[in-house]
């Protein structure tokens, strides 16, 4: 009796272990699914005003330019990110 009172509560301590990481990767989901949401809405927004940029004139089309390279480049670090934590999370499976 006392030797299955033990199992069962490593048992439980391993169990509320793994709830834990469970938790902690949706979590981490959820954020970085927000994250990608508000970055594509920004990139959006930041796209459109460097077309309006474009319309004025040799200097504000040159500043624009150098834009968006900073909006792709951005754009590629943040569902860069996002891809390789999930590449990463299932290959280990965690």
């Amino acid at each position: 009796m006392n030797f299955s009172i033990r199992v069962l509560g490593k048992f439980a301590g391993w169990l509320s272990y793994n709830d834990f990481f469970d938790n902690v990767s949706s979590a981490l989901g959820t954020f970085t699914g927000r994250v990608q949401s508000i970055a594509l809405a920004v990139i959006i927004a930041c796209l459109v005003i460097n077309g309006v940029m474009f319309m004025f004139g040799e200097e504000a089309a040159r500043k624009a330019k150098h834009w968006i390279m900073y909006v792709i480049i951005g754009a590629v670090v943040v569902f860069g990110a996002a891809t390789i934590g999930s590449t990463v999370q299932s290959v280990v499976g965690f």
